[in-house]
């Protein structure tokens, strides 16, 4: 008879409408972060970079200097921890390729534990706290997967971000709490520098609260960001600073337009997060996330007119957008709004007695649950995920699976044909040259970028086509296809295409791209 009532017990707990809901949104996230997740252990390109940072991680393991000079053809434009990181741990993998995404996968449930960190310290609400988390990786998984899992540093430095901003809040704005938070801001712009909105809203934050701590932390951190310039300097090449700050293409115009184009991948939540910012702003606690939502506003925009950068570059607004999410829904327990708050008097109006709404007509068979739960809140946020899901082309997870499976096997028959041809290639896709043993020569993006500044000469590359000194030449689409585009994503210039289609002929051609040998 015990046993009968605990299961009773334990049947109604499970479907209790909250339970539910927890159970949907758990769902919304495997559903959104399968394909990503299970797509990091395929032999296979998913990412243009993957190759670069592989190539890269390849020199420092080998003790080459990243940094040799400001102008390459194999040039540099990130920060050097990360690819001394996956150097370090490939000594016991034997692997940088999926030693390195691994650390994406670690780098976004780190990004969750510490978001739901921030919620909870700042909400005092744990229900808030995890949904915000498990929120964090399910949003970034369906509207950002081209950067979940794939050898990228972008999301491991994000880590370290979130991890500065909750020490400083753990560590009450204060004493050691400036410092280890300035520390864990200049390790992470050592991984991936484009997360400067961090270390801005908190300096904004003291400068409004505290201006001697502000003064504090702009030291603190100034000196440790002086002290790693030149330990990379020293280590990795004297060229360190001329080659991050080298210039690139760029329009506002296109970081406005990806910016009013952002929240048409996931509406809901940046409508909430932008309509509820108030809510950090009038409490001191909170008033840095506000701050960090509007500082990312205005960076992300400036950032994302550069070219070459993608979603990655508002990956901070992303992140913001969910901790003022969590805050949110941990707020909205205090509208105190349910069912019958809200169903009753309209339902009340068909049925009356003696001329009179009949309040408690429908008050038996309504039930109680609270819209203002954070469950609540977060079921709608979660269910709002399926519009980037569909936008992606992943809402079919099966077929996602399948293509990427078809992907891997395209990936191996083609690094397989690239090693049988004989001496060095010219890869759009560096991943397909470096595991077909090819040396790293050129970098497809920032060669074509140094030569439309005159910084190098295309005729180098030109005199090695002529002269067949290449025994192939890989790209994402054919020589035509390239010449003809009106707004072609260039990755070799128009004199190199040109004396490719003369003095090259396709050899093996498929859905992925086009492999040229000498004619």
């Amino acid at each position: 008879m015990d046993v009968a009532m605990q299961l009773r017990r334990v049947t109604r707990a499970a479907l209790k409408p909250h339970a539910l809901l927890l159970f949907f949104c758990g769902a919304i996230l495997v559903w959104t972060a399968a394909m990503p997740f299970r797509r990091a252990f395929l032999f296979a390109e998913f990412d243009y970079n993957e190759g670069w940072n592989l190539y890269n991680t390849q020199k420092v393991a080998l003790d080459q200097p990243l940094y040799p000079a400001t102008y390459a053809w194999t040039a540099v434009n990130y920060p050097a921890l990360s690819f001394h990181l996956v150097a370090f741990l490939g000594r016991f993998t034997h692997e940088y390729l999926f030693t390195a995404r691994v650390l994406s996968l670690a780098g976004l449930c780190l990004s969750a534990l510490f978001a739901a960190a921030i919620v909870k310290y700042i909400t005092r609400s744990g229900t808030a706290a995890w949904l915000t988390g498990c929120f964090l990786i399910a949003w970034l998984c369906a509207a950002a997967d081209a950067y979940v899992g794939t050898d990228d540093p972008q999301i491991l430095a994000q880590a370290f971000f979130m991890a500065g901003l909750f020490v400083y809040l753990r560590g009450g704005r204060q004493g050691w709490a400036i410092e280890a938070s300035a520390l864990l801001f200049v390790v992470g712009g050592n991984i991936k520098h484009n997360l400067i909105e961090f270390p801005l809203a908190v300096l904004l934050d003291l400068l409004i609260s505290a201006p001697r701590r502000a003064l504090r932390f702009a030291v603190s951190g100034g000196l440790l960001v002086a002290l790693s310039i030149f330990l990379t300097q020293r280590i990795d090449g004297a060229a360190y600073v001329s080659s991050m700050l080298a210039p690139r293409s760029y329009s506002f115009a296109d970081g406005v337009n990806l910016m009013l184009l952002l929240p048409t991948y996931s509406p809901l939540p940046a409508l909430v997060a932008l309509a509820a910012a108030w809510l950090c702003w009038k409490l001191p606690e909170r008033r840095v996330l506000a701050l960090l939502l509007g500082y990312a506003l205005v960076v992300d925009t400036i950032f994302c007119g550069g070219s070459g950068v993608d979603i990655n570059g508002f990956f901070g607004m992303l992140v913001a957008m969910v901790l003022i999410c969590g805050v949110f829904a941990a707020e909205s327990t205090k509208l105190q709004l349910t069912y019958k708050d809200v169903m009753i008097p309209i339902l009340a109006c068909f049925a009356r007695k003696d001329g009179k709404p009949n309040y408690n007509w429908k008050a038996k068979s309504i039930g109680g649950i609270r819209f203002s739960s954070p469950v609540i809140a977060f079921s709608i946020l979660f269910l709002s995920l399926a519009v980037p899901m569909i936008h992606s082309g992943n809402a079919r997870v099966d077929l996602s699976f399948a293509a990427n499976r078809e992907a891997a096997n395209r990936f191996s028959t083609e690094v397989a044909y690239l090693r049988q041809q004989p001496g060095p290639a010219l890869c759009e896709s560096m991943l397909r040259c470096a595991y077909a043993g090819k040396p790293y020569i050129y970098d497809p993006f920032n060669a074509t970028r140094f030569i439309g500044q005159g910084k190098l000469d295309a005729n180098v590359i030109i005199d090695g086509i002529k002269n067949h000194s290449y025994g192939a030449i890989q790209m994402y689409n054919s020589v035509d296809d390239k010449l003809a585009d009106p707004e072609p994503q260039m990755s070799f210039s128009i004199p190199i295409l040109q004396a490719i289609n003369q003095y090259y002929r396709p050899g093996l051609d498929n859905e992925d791209g086009t492999i040229y040998l000498p004619r």
